[in-house]
């Protein structure tokens, strides 16, 4: 079986749907559980997640498309410094909502915590049925 850049998309875009999916279904159940403080931390962790989803899913494409470049036909692509600097500034973007939500709120760090793996679990789902797939 081959998997090609279109898969990766693909599986990159499954997984943020699953972290979506899974912060919509969370927030209402982590705020009756534990208050709307935490409910915004669980908000807060789940977009980080989302948003790590979507620039690891540029920063391969990026990066994959330099690969391909040996390709007949392809044109050259656009330098890999504007993307992995955006890469590098929503780090320090991340870095920074954590330090004032967790100074600001007064919340259950678990909760964040909670948000912030969702990425891992979705990634790790999608691996899973990766593997499924290859060895059927």
């Amino acid at each position: 079986m081959e998997f090609r850049d279109e898969d990766l998309r693909l599986v990159m875009n499954r997984a943020l749907r699953s972290v979506l999916v899974a912060i919509a279904i969370g927030i209402p159940i982590i705020w009756f559980a534990w208050g709307w403080r935490s409910a915004v931390l669980y908000l807060v962790g789940g977009g980080i997640a989302a948003t790590g989803i979507l620039e690891w899913r540029q920063l391969m494409t990026a990066v994959l498309v330099r690969l391909d470049t040996d390709t007949p036909g392809k044109s050259t692509p656009k330098p890999l410094g504007p993307v992995l600097f955006w890469f590098f500034v929503r780090l320090v973007a991340a870095a920074g909502v954590l330090y004032v939500s967790l100074r600001s709120l007064d919340g259950k760090v678990s909760a964040l915590l909670l948000g912030i793996a969702l990425a891992l679990i979705a990634l790790f789902v999608e691996a899973i049925r990766l593997f499924r797939g290859w060895s059927a």
